[in-house]
């Protein structure tokens, strides 16, 4: 597992970015560190990189695989990194099933990673798995409704591509086309007489069947009469009546005739109507046509070619014949009913008699060869082929006759078993002009065959089969790739579409000769065309496929009509109970039993249970009437305010409730002018008499001779349209009680009622009162509204007057407000807060609300909806012209409706949305759907995506959908993937085994992901600098070069504590991976001991050869004094110096403080240093000219402030600024003796507490940078290492401005060292190495043996951490400040 991986699992995003940015170059890697990558040797970084991005776990999962797997929130912002990476591979299949990155976010219902996976050019979607499943077809397989089926018929979709040769294609002009193309079938223009609706209107015309010639293609489509369109080229009448050619589908004039089938041939076509009719017009050229045509004379006497441009109808035999399919070629046509099968045209044998009897036939004939009833007919110029009840195929040709078998596929070669030879079923035969026939098998399978030429039909003993071999080009490998339909086009190509809906073409494989193993025929998949159930072709190359839309489940319509509407504001229910029964719970009853709620279904006595609640309550109402009035004489509703904005009582002898006097007036005419006091009204029969009367507490509308009950079960049907049939034994069986305490008479209440429909002219109450028992009234509510909306004005005094005027942006409206608060829950909240009514109305009793934003072209059907109770708000719309418009206009009322909170609109709304929802626009009806909280809209739309999810991501569809809305449809397609798989798909079974093994699972100690911070698969990469306690070794190159390489420890060598690795661990280089170091490495405290020890002898793996064990000085010295010269001038504190590393990891040189004021303190040195880098300081092997070593100062636990004394030579000054070196002679080595130059312990390193390039000591022994570190904690007592400030970063910068002018210094000082050396006396020459060898050419990477001077003048640019010896590099800055002893001039001070 890579870091990638461990990252990913932890979900480690920022390191992650990190790890991918650091590893994403061309050319090197960089890191966030400050520093470049290690070089490697012998593979390139692209190499490398490509192996880390595209590397796989123990489970052969790449990173990208997890990332597209997994459903976490997070998960597609892993993989829109991973997609940026330029090494990234998408095609990368697993181990176990040979899935892509695709198939995983599609199987898990991941679109955004699908989308970003499919933006990439190179993303395969062809790619197999090991069950022979596309990412497309593993993931129709995951959910229902996937498959088309013919059963959806009613909305296929004809779409064409290939050569337009003789406007074939029906798209309108004569261009070919690469890809399908939807085609656009207009309808007909409609009489004036004809009205139809707009939803008619602006329906596409579906396509039921689809058929292509040479020259004109021929549809069916689904319109009840006139459904046959034709296109092409239009000579010879085979377009009908007209002679020009037709690049779209147009209809042919005065054909009324309804057609389920056609077959064309080339010059002519036949038409099957409904009721068993043949059709047939064109060219009659080869008597196909099945009658005989009178052929004109032309002026020059020349016989013309006999035309028929008009269909007609084919008589003869088939006069009293039910025809049940035709079929048709060049030459001849054919038919075939229940039990006989017709031929006529020219005989070439194939027509089923004698050629030679009867070479042409011009009306049709019977065909005798046939025993049982034909099912289909192919034909062709030469042969005919019949498809037999027994799905048998007989091919009459030649005046021959011969029965083809076609082979089941058999069972691969690794089983045994074989199963008993039969013959496979075929469903469906058909021919190409070319001659060649194809059938097609009932499991799905293809078979072609050609008709035998005559000299196959001489070898052959028999007429029975012999010479027709049927050829399987299509083979049953899955259930979904069964072929479904197949048609045959020019130069062997074959089209089919499979179960699954896709679409094929075979063609012939450009390639074929250029290997053996290439095939003379390809098959193709279409893109961008899923979902077919029906294909097509013609010889020049035109292609046409049925594609079946998806019809998302229906919108379901619920809530209150306006009659329940009006029934919730019924004022005298919600009347006070001193039991509890508030009224709320009065009328929930009435919600509970709405006609849509489960209720509604509990049997036929459903009605009566209602009705005897209802009337349980208006008992309960004047049970509670009297009571209140013998308490107090006066009624229930006398001390309360009216509820629902009621502003009438109506009066029954003593009894009293409120009622709304719109409502009642608009509902009985009758009753607003005796509300209005103008006249009353009386019934002999009944002696029942209605007044108006003026009190001092208001009006009150008396009824005077009838029984309390009587007015409330009318008041009822008023408001409700439903009628309580007290007098039905039912209900007076179970009320007895009730209407016995309170004296009622149920049949009484009934000629009540009567009187009173006869008095206002209610026929629909007196129709429902006529029958014995309970009959549901014939309801009028809608109608009676409808009058008062439109009558509504608020200059009359009269009780139908509106008293609220809407102002809209174009118009002022009077509506009432008792149906504005009944129908809206916008308004019902204004109007029924008295704080804001009460300012609100003025003088002449009426509110008006300002509604400017909206406009009269939309409000007026809300309004209709909302005060009349219309529910066909899109009827009429006369600037309607285009599905865009009326989907425009559908979510303008949804944003409407949203706003006055009418929940019911927007389902109607919907409802007219989703029937013209297609691929085209689903995205936009999700978006606006979605801005306006149409919640079932919503969901029927990501129904309907998630199924056709194929087409809508091949197509690039949902590239511009917003990610909040990919994500919800992410979760539906994901749970309804559950649906389908609830139990692979959950936790049921995991959950299960947890639970019953807790105990188990509680004594388990489960590996977790750990991030390594110094190893892994890139060690040996140019990547990053590995992280962690690592150190570099040397390994001599053929000419004793020594390479710079990061390596694994050594085993011997203990790793530091964890607690010594600090936020600088990126700096630390590899450890040594030499089998057998020479020195153990330990912790500090070991140090001494471990540097101490005499290693002469000692050969380490790099090949370096360890010099004498006598005292040797290199540059470490001197970078050690100049630190400690600097170091002198700054201020006295217990803490390390900090730095800011550079941008780029890998370059921990860069880390080293750089002094600003190196100090010299000797003018003279008596010593000669050894060839050393002044960047990476790591001291030249044997062949450095110089003999000396260091020995480093004593007491090496001094504190950095003050430093150990020194021995300097006799012309040194004393410093006591930092730890000084005291240079000593090495003895010349001893020949044959390897070499290797040791530090001596002691306090080398008193102030940084990084010091990475100090560690890249040539020898296997060297010290991690870790333990260098640790060492330095250990010496510095009472310091800690600090955390980089913003203070720390601008001294950084500061310092490195410096930095050039310190090297000048340093190679000046340096120079400096060398002429003391070459002209001291008392400074021995060093001697050469035992074995000498030829140097290498200088390299990246490789170390060079020239002398300092000559070094210096090279141009140093490599990327290589620890640059070699000898060689400066300008990008790095030395550890420390360093002086000689003495000084040899004062011009040679570095720059202050």
């Amino acid at each position: 597992m890579s870091l990638l991986h461990a990252y990913f699992h932890l979900r480690n995003q920022q390191a992650f970015q990190r790890l991918l940015d650091g590893s994403s170059g061309p050319g090197q890697a960089s890191s966030p560190s400050g520093g470049r990558s290690w070089s490697h040797k012998g593979s390139s970084l692209k190499e490398i990189m490509v192996a880390e991005v595209n590397a796989r776990d123990a489970q052969g999962r790449t990173v990208l695989h997890l990332a597209c797997a997994s459903q976490e929130a997070s998960a597609p912002e892993y993989v829109r990194m991973l997609l940026a990476h330029p090494a990234i591979n998408v095609n990368l299949q697993d181990m176990e099933s040979h899935w892509t990155a695709l198939h995983r976010a599609l199987y898990h219902g991941n679109l955004t990673s699908a989308i970003l996976l499919l933006q990439r050019s190179d993303t395969d979607t062809l790619l197999k798995d090991l069950e022979g499943y596309t990412a497309f077809d593993l993931y129709n397989s995951t959910l229902e409704d996937t498959k088309p089926s013919l059963t959806e018929a009613g909305r296929l979709e004809l779409s064409t591509w290939g050569a337009n040769r003789n406007a074939t294609l029906g798209l309108g002009d004569s261009n070919d086309r690469a890809y399908p193309e939807q085609v656009a079938i207009r309808r007909a223009d409609a009489p004036d007489t004809e009205k139809r609706s707009l939803d008619h209107t602006l329906s596409p015309i579906h396509v039921w069947q689809v058929q292509m010639s040479r020259l004109h293609t021929v549809v069916v489509t689904d319109e009840p009469r006139n459904n046959l369109r034709v296109c092409g080229f239009g000579s010879g009448g085979r377009l009908g009546p007209g002679q020009h050619t037709q690049y779209s589908f147009t209809t042919i004039p005065h054909f009324n005739h309804t057609i389920v089938s056609v077959a064309l041939g080339q010059d002519h076509t036949l038409a099957l109507t409904a009721s068993g009719e043949v059709l047939s017009w064109g060219l009659n050229r080869f008597a196909q046509l099945g009658y005989v045509i009178e052929q004109p004379t032309s002026v020059t006497g020349r016989l013309e070619e006999p035309i028929q441009a008009s269909p007609r109808k084919i008589l003869g035999p088939l006069r009293k014949e039910f025809v049940r399919g035709v079929a048709a070629c060049k030459t001849a046509s054919a038919c075939w009913t229940d039990t006989e099968a017709y031929s006529w045209g020219t005989n070439g044998g194939q027509l089923g008699y004698s050629s030679t009897a009867h070479p042409t036939q011009v009306l049709p004939r019977i065909v005798s060869k046939f025993t049982d009833p034909v099912e289909a007919i192919a034909m062709t110029d030469t042969a005919m082929a019949c498809l037999l009840s027994t799905k048998d195929v007989v091919l009459l040709f030649s005046d021959r006759s011969t029965r083809i078998t076609f082979p089941n596929q058999n069972f691969p070669p690794e089983f045994k078993y074989r199963p008993p030879q039969t013959n496979a079923k075929i469903i469906k035969i058909v021919a190409s002009w070319e001659g060649s026939f194809a059938a097609l098998s009932t499991n799905g399978e293809v078979f072609t065959f050609n008709v035998p030429t005559p000299n196959e039909c001489l070898d052959t003993s028999s007429t029975k089969g012999g010479a027709v071999k049927p050829q399987r080009v299509w083979a049953l490998r899955k259930q979904f790739s069964a072929v479904k339909d197949v048609a045959l086009g020019s130069d062997g190509s074959i089209i089919i579409c499979t179960e699954s809906g896709h679409v094929f073409v075979r063609s012939r494989n450009l390639k074929s000769g250029q290997g053996s193993n290439a095939k003379a025929f390809k098959f193709q998949c279409i893109p961008y065309l899923q979902r077919v159930v029906r294909v097509a072709a013609n010889s020049t190359g035109a292609f046409g496929a049925l594609r079946v839309d998806y019809v998302p489940k229906p919108v379901v319509v619920i809530g209150n009509d306006l009659a329940q509407d009006l029934t919730q504001i019924q004022p005298y229910l919600s009347f006070p109970d001193d039991e509890g029964e508030s009224a709320g719970d009065v009328r929930s009853p009435v919600l509970a039993f709405t006609p849509d709620s489960p209720e509604h279904d509990e049997g036929e006595d459903f009605p009566i249970l209602k009705d005897i609640k209802d009337i349980k309550r208006l008992c309960r109402l004047l049970a509670l009437d009297r009571k209140a009035q013998k308490a107090g004489g006066r009624g229930l509703f006398a001390d309360v305010s009216l509820a629902h904005g009621a502003n009438l009582m109506v009066q029954v002898n003593k009894f009293e409730f409120p009622v709304h006097a719109v409502i009642l007036s608009a509902r009985a005419l009758a009753l607003a002018e005796v509300i209005s006091s103008k006249n009353s009204l009386h019934d002999k029969v009944s002696g029942i008499t209605i007044k108006s009367i003026n009190t001092k507490m208001g009006k009150r509308l008396s009824f005077t001779g009838c029984q309390a009950m009587t007015a409330l079960v009318f008041v009822s049907y008023i408001y409700s349209d439903e009628l309580f049939p007290l007098w039905d034994g039912r209900v007076s069986h179970s009320l007895k009680q009730e209407f016995t305490a309170i004296n009622i008479v149920p049949q009484q209440v009934k000629q009540e009622l009567q009187a009173l429909a006869r008095m206002l002219e209610l026929p629909s109450l007196s129709q429902a009162l006529d029958a014995p028992a309970k009959r549901v009234p014939a309801p009028t509510v809608n109608r009676d509204m409808e009058r008062l909306y439109h009558s509504a004005s608020v200059a009359s005094q009269s009780p139908l007057s509106a008293d609220v005027i809407l102002v809209l942006a174009d118009r002022e409206v009077s509506c009432h407000s008792a149906i504005l608060r009944a129908r809206s829950p916008f308004f019902a909240s204004f109007f029924d807060e008295e704080d804001w009514a009460r300012n609100r109305w003025n003088q002449d009793g009426t509110v008006v609300v300002h509604m400017k934003h909206l406009t009269w072209r939309v409000m007026q059907h809300v309004l209709r909806f909302l005060c009349c109770g219309s529910e066909d708000v899109f009827n009429q719309l006369d600037f309607v012209n285009s599905v865009d418009d009326l989907l425009e206009f559908a979510f303008e009322l949804v944003a409407a409706a949203s706003e006055l909170l009418l929940d019911r609109l927007i389902l109607i709304c919907s409802s007219v949305i989703l029937r013209h929802i297609n691929i085209n626009n689903a995205c936009y009806i999700l978006t606006d759907a979605s801005h306006y909280n149409a919640h079932s809209l919503v969901r029927s739309i990501q129904g309907y995506m998630a199924v056709t999810l194929e087409t809508l991501l091949e197509s690039c569809m949902l590239d511009d959908l917003r990610p909040d809305l990919i994500k919800q449809l992410s979760k539906f397609v994901r749970d309804q993937q559950l649906n389908k798989s609830p139990v692979t798909r959950s936790n049921r079974l995991v959950n299960a085994a947890l639970e019953k093994n807790a105990g188990w699972l509680t004594l388990q100690d489960f590996p977790q992901p750990i991030v390594r911070s110094n190893k892994g698969p890139l060690r040996d990469s140019v990547k990053l600098s590995p992280p962690g306690p690592t150190r570099m070794t040397r390994q001599l190159s053929g000419s004793e070069s020594p390479l710079l390489r990061p390596s694994l420890p050594s085993t011997s060598s203990p790793r530091p504590p964890k607690s010594s690795i600090g936020p600088d661990e990126i700096f630390m280089m590899d450890d040594s991976e030499s089998e057998s170091p020479t020195e153990p490495v330990g912790l500090p405290a070991d140090l001494a001991a471990a540097i101490a020890e005499p290693i002469s002898s000692i050969r380490t793996l790099g090949g370096w050869k360890p010099l004498s064990s006598a005292p040797r000085l290199d540059m470490r010295s001197i970078m050690a004094e100049a630190e400690s010269s600097k170091t002198s001038k700054l201020p006295q504190s217990n803490t390390t110096p900090k730095w800011t590393p550079k941008k780029f990891m890998g370059d921990s040189i860069d880390r080293v403080p750089t002094p600003k004021t190196p100090t010299r303190t000797s003018s003279v040195s008596p010593w000669k240093p050894v060839a050393t880098s002044t960047a990476t300081l790591i001291t030249s092997p044997s062949t450095s000219p110089s003999g000396l070593s260091v020995t480093k100062s004593a007491n090496p636990r001094a504190p950095a402030s003050r430093p150990p004394p020194v021995q300097p030579s006799p012309q040194a000054p004393q410093s006591t600024l930092g730890p000084v070196y005291s240079p000593s002679r090495l003895p010349p080595p001893k020949v044959g003796a390897s070499s290797s130059r040791r530090v001596s312990s002691g306090t080398a390193w008193s102030s940084p507490p990084v010091h990475p390039a100090v560690d890249a000591i040539p020898t296997a022994s060297t010290l991690s940078f870790a333990a260098i570190q640790q060492m330095q904690m250990d010496q510095t007592a009472g310091s800690s290492k600090a955390k980089q400030t913003l203070r720390d970063i601008q001294e950084e910068e500061q310092a490195r401005q410096q930095e050039e002018d310190f090297l000048k210094w340093w190679a000046a000082e340096e120079e400096r060292v060398r002429l003391g050396m070459e002209g001291g006396p008392s400074t021995p020459d060093r001697k050469k190495p035992r074995s000498p060898r030829k140097p290498k050419p200088k390299t990246k990477g490789s170390e060079h043996e020239s002398k300092l001077p000559k070094a210096r003048g090279t141009d140093q640019t490599d990327d290589v951490d620890g640059a070699v010896e000898g060689i400066p590099r300008k990008e790095r800055r030395p550890r420390g400040s360093r002086a000689g002893s003495k000084a040899a001039s004062t011009n040679n001070s570095p720059p202050s």
